[in-house]
């Protein structure tokens, strides 16, 4: 979510690195989560970005299929849930055909 954030603000890994007194390829590691902020850290980069700490606790972060998908509100977490309880994997096709036919129909 740092990365995403850096970008919607045009800022580069370069830049932060400046800020942070560190290096760019420190900032990648970061922003791959091969290496942990310290909570100063976190902080300063916060800071850096113009942006509450709040922000990034208040999304949650799924991986699939190699990609970060946000949840924003409680209602996308809800479907999230109820969708994962579903154990027959025909029904969650059905459930995906369907919205998909929707979200076509809709546009």
């Amino acid at each position: 979510m740092i990365r995403a954030r850096r970008k919607d603000l045009k800022i580069t890994q370069k830049q932060l690195a400046g800020f942070m007194g560190c290096t760019f390829q420190q900032i990648q590691k970061y922003e791959c989560g091969r290496s942990n902020l310290s909570v100063q850290a976190f902080i300063k980069v916060c800071a850096y970005l113009r942006t509450n700490p709040n922000y990034f606790f208040s999304r949650l972060l799924l991986s699939e299929s190699g990609s970060d998908i946000a949840v924003d509100n409680d209602a996308e977490a809800r479907l999230l849930r109820i969708f994962r309880s579903i154990g027959d994997e025909k029904v969650k096709a059905r459930i995906v055909e369907l919205v998909e036919a929707v979200v076509c129909s809709a546009s």
